[in-house]
């Protein structure tokens, strides 16, 4: 009992931690983010840190590399209050505080959702693409993109010079972010279980630490540059999770005693009073470029270890256990190297056959010929076999095939021997007088045979014919010749024709084919036969040639395949109402998106190889929001369908395509129609609709209505497709904007006005 009680109190942790994982986990994210966050906050005070590393962000993007995506809004939720927490807690109104925690989850969530597409795409800092696209998303486009945002609002709340704004955001984030989404990223995943590697690998973090501390703890000796190093040791004796971990506390502290004037960092501030902070940030980027580079360059090696002793092995299992001998022989006809099947194949030994020369291995009679192959090899060109005879350790003779290709030297390029490997054939070459085997062969393929045999030698008589042809063209027993059921046959092939003839629903056609196959001696076929029973045979038919060309007979081949028929027409008819329901909206019967842009596509280069005009129709349904709300989303739907029967009552060309832009947006492709037509196409729409008068208390009118963006294009080559969605939706935005209910045109490129309202 004393046993299992200390048991129980040994699980009770473990069970705790796993079923709390999740709240454990996003108290230490808010944890990590206020710290770090509050960190750069509180160094942040004083007027020369304008441009420190923001390393909050950087933590965030940490977890969201490493946790399923669909519990990012938890993380992000946590990652803003974190932020909102430290920032309040030091400086700053509320508003601006609220401001740059939304942004930096917005930098965050924008980060990983590009690096992050699907849920099994992992980090991995070690490999060149990843950190190339890491480098490009998360170091300068995000940073960017919510730098650009926060700009205007801090010169407006700050009174702070645009660009200083703009590139201390991005400078900071990028770079913060640089140091530390690897070194957290490592450090979740392994867990710092480098540890156990042993005590004497401490001694490199720790000097990193004394260096660090004292480099910057004083500006007399300049002991900055042992830092790069000593990172260096630690990646190479710990990991990369380490050597992160070191560069973040070298970050930290140079930051810590940079801005409170020590260090000898300081002696840039002659330039400029932010110097020696651009100067520590880009120190500490460089030394995480070079661990980046470094661990590349270390992970590459391993997989190339791995590769070669991968490679050692299997060349180790194949020669080995194969059973054919793999000999490389020098230009002397001595083996410098041969596999361990010679032993088992000649009783040599590898050392023994390596020492024995042709005059000693070869049969006297067909040491000539071997020689003269060998001799005729060319360095590049195509290899040679050849037949000839071995002697064994006793002192008898095998037969052994040769396959034999000359090889050169990769450093002198020079022919410096030949490959051969060896394949006993002794058997083969007793049994090829044995035709009964190949007797017993063709009996066993009649019987088992699904397919239906018929073998006729060049006389027209049958010499072959299993049961199986019987069964599928459904030839009573009764009226088999009793000569066919023995083992030899010798009638004609007309009394099996005359049986099967009948049988097909186009007898002339048959038989034409079947005596114009007889008749060319190198004529194969493959084709169906219709039966009158409603099954369809699948016939082959080849000739039978001696190996010096001599012509023995044809061999017909009869497969039943209804069923497989039946089958492929069932998947085929599936596979087309699968294809229509993938370009079909479930709702209007509309074309979907999918199938509007691969219209729009395909009469975009049709318009552009016939100069012709392209239109497109972009309509919104006027406060459909407010619609929904007032009658619900069912007779939103209602609403949907009506209007879509609208369109086409207008729409009927065939060559043009209505199609469901999205939401309550319509989208109408009109090839070869002019701005003209597609505005009094869209007119015709927008009265079709009001012919209807479906009920709307919300809309003015009284009555469902439509907006609608007119534009047209003639194709040129460097534009595309998008252009023109463009031009039809700023139109319809337009519409939108002039109250409601009406069209607007998108003007031609280059003239004045952007929008021409039509009604």
């Amino acid at each position: 009992m004393d046993g299992d009680t200390a048991f129980a109190n040994r699980r009770r942790p473990a069970l705790f931690r796993r079923e709390y994982r999740f709240a454990l986990s996003l108290s230490s994210c808010f944890a990590l983010i206020a710290l770090t966050a509050g960190f750069v906050s509180w160094l942040d005070q004083s007027e020369s840190s304008f441009l420190l590393l923001w390393l909050s962000n950087g933590v965030l993007l940490a977890y969201l590399l490493v946790v399923p995506r669909w519990r990012w809004s938890a993380y992000l939720t946590v990652g803003f209050l974190a932020n909102l927490t430290a920032s309040s807690v030091f400086s700053g109104t509320w508003k601006l505080n609220l401001l740059m925690a939304a942004l930096n989850v917005f930098e965050v969530a924008f980060s990983a959702s590009l690096l992050r597409r699907r849920s099994t795409c992992l980090p991995n800092f070690t490999h060149g693409a990843y950190l190339r696209r890491y480098t490009w998303i998360a170091l300068l486009v995000a940073p960017a993109a919510a730098g650009a945002i926060f700009t205007p609002f801090a010169v407006f709340w700050l009174h702070g010079k645009a660009g200083a704004c703009f590139l201390s955001w991005t400078l900071g984030d990028g770079l913060g972010t640089a140091v530390t989404t690897p070194a957290c990223v490592a450090i979740f995943r392994t867990g710092l279980r480098s540890v156990r590697k042993g005590g004497l690998v401490w001694i490199y973090p720790a000097l990193l630490v004394i260096v660090t501390v004292c480099g910057f703890g004083q500006s007399r000796v300049p002991m900055l540059f042992l830092a790069y190093p000593l990172m260096v040791l630690v990646l190479l004796r710990l990991d990369l999770a380490w050597a992160a971990l070191c560069a973040l506390f070298f970050s930290a502290t140079g930051s810590y005693f940079t801005i409170h004037g020590q260090g000898p960092l300081l002696i840039a501030k002659s330039f400029a009073p932010e110097a020696p902070i651009v100067l520590l940030q880009f120190y500490t980027v460089s030394g995480m470029f070079l661990l980046y580079c470094i661990s590349i360059v270390l992970v590459r090696q391993k997989e190339t270890e791995r590769r070669l002793v991968k490679t050692v092995t299997l060349h180790k299992l194949v020669t080995e256990n194969s059973r054919d001998a793999i000999l490389i022989v020098d230009v002397h006809g001595h083996a410098s190297y041969a596999s361990p099947a010679i032993e088992r194949m000649t009783g040599w030994k590898a050392e023994e056959a390596g020492s024995l020369g042709f005059d000693k291995m070869v049969h006297p009679n067909d040491r000539p010929g071997l020689e003269s192959v060998i001799a005729g090899l060319q360095p590049g060109g195509e290899g040679a076999t050849i037949e000839h005879r071995v002697r064994t350790k006793s002192g008898e003779y095998i037969w052994v095939e040769g396959s034999l290709r000359p090889f050169v030297s990769p450093a002198t390029g020079v022919a410096s021997g030949t490959l051969a490997i060896l394949r006993d054939i002794t058997e083969r070459k007793r049994t090829e007088q044995e035709r009964e085997f190949q007797s017993s062969l063709i009996s066993a393929i009649h019987n088992v045979s699904l397919d239906a045999i018929l073998v006729v030698n060049g006389d027209g008589k049958v010499v072959s014919y299993n049961r199986r042809f019987a069964e599928v063209w459904k030839i009573p027993m009764s009226e088999i010749p009793a000569r066919l059921l023995g083992k030899r046959f010798n009638f004609s092939d007309n009394q099996l024709l005359s049986q099967c003839i009948g049988q097909t629903k186009h007898p002339e056609a048959f038989l034409k084919r079947v005596e114009e196959l007889y008749a060319d001696r190198n004529a194969n076929d493959h084709s169906h036969i219709e039966l009158r029973d409603g099954r369809t045979l699948e016939r082959y038919s080849t000739t039978l040639r001696s190996e010096g060309g001599e012509y023995l007979g044809r061999v017909w081949f009869f497969r039943d395949i209804t069923e497989r028929q039946r089958a492929e027409e069932e998947l085929h008819n599936a596979y087309h109402a699968l294809e229509t329901l993938a370009v079909t909206d479930p709702l209007t019967r509309l074309a979907n998106r999918r199938r509007l842009d691969q219209s729009l596509a395909s009469e975009w280069r049709r318009c552009m190889r016939e100069r012709q005009g392209l239109s497109l129709l972009l309509i919104d349904v006027d406060l459909f929001k407010t619609f929904n709300d007032t009658y619900g989303h069912l007779s939103g739907d209602s609403c949907l369908k009506q209007i879509a029967e609208a369109i086409q009552e207008v729409v009927t060309r065939p060559a043009d395509l209505v199609a469901r832009f999205g939401g309550e947006e319509f989208a109408i492709v009109l090839p070869n129609t002019s701005n003209q037509g597609s505005v009094r196409v869209a007119e015709l729409i927008c009265a079709a609709l009001r012919r209807r008068k479906l009920p709307h208390i919300s809309n003015p009118t009284g009555y469902v209505t439509i907006s609608v963006g007119c534009a047209t294009l003639v194709p040129r080559s460097g534009q595309h497709a998008h252009s023109l969605i463009q031009m039809a939706d700023d139109a319809l935005y337009a519409a939108k904007r002039s109250g409601r209910d009406r069209v607007c045109n998108a003007s031609a490129p280059g003239e004045a006005g952007v929008m021409a309202r039509v009604s």
